[in-house]
């Protein structure tokens, strides 16, 4: 970056190096900070508002047009979860079903349900993919493992411990087409 005349290729690349940087960073900090049993700051907060935000931020910053992503609410219900661990949980499960799916309208649905009577939120991301082969099933919350090239393969697996420390659960569902994640929590 120090060097004068960067052509834009070596600049589109010092780019991509720095932002990766950045978001290995993170992710070592987040497994740090979950390691050490820094505890969630939870707030009480509408479920729908925070999705419907989300939703129009993930597609805005991922080039997606909105109508891929389809939200669908049998309840609107308050939860007491840490919103910046949300964000985070939602961000990768968003991108890994954006990186898997068609790219049609209706492609990913993010589902919102109470169940258990109405005392626990089920919140479900499902895509129009491929699915997750049958063979891998049982390690994608397993930290490193990935099927993407690209990938630190802690994604799922920081999200699963972010769940945790909300008193969630994140789990995969199997499907008949494409993949389904499922993060269950209390209702405020």
């Amino acid at each position: 970056q120090e060097e004068p005349a960067l052509n834009d290729t070596v600049t589109r690349l010092l780019a991509i190096i720095h932002d990766n940087t950045l978001r290995l960073d993170r992710m070592i900090n987040d497994v740090l900070k979950l390691n050490r049993g820094e505890r969630a700051h939870r707030e009480v907060f509408e479920l729908g508002a925070f999705l419907r935000a989300f939703v129009e931020q993930f597609c805005q910053i991922e080039k997606l047009p909105l109508p891929v992503i389809t939200l669908e609410f049998a309840a609107e219900p308050a939860i007491a979860f840490d919103q910046s661990h949300l964000n985070q949980i939602m961000w990768n499960l968003c991108r890994n079903a954006a990186r898997h799916c068609r790219r049609e309208s209706g492609s990913i649905r993010i589902a919102v349900d109470l169940i258990g009577g109405g005392d626990i939120v089920k919140l479900d991301v499902v895509d129009d993919g491929p699915g997750v082969p049958p063979p891998v099933r049982n390690q994608l919350f397993e930290p490193f493992f990935t099927t993407v090239g690209s990938g630190t393969g802690l994604g799922l697996y920081i999200a699963r411990e972010i769940c945790a420390a909300n008193d969630a659960t994140l789990d995969y569902v199997e499907t008949p087409v494409g993949a389904q994640f499922t993060l269950q929590c209390r209702g405020a």
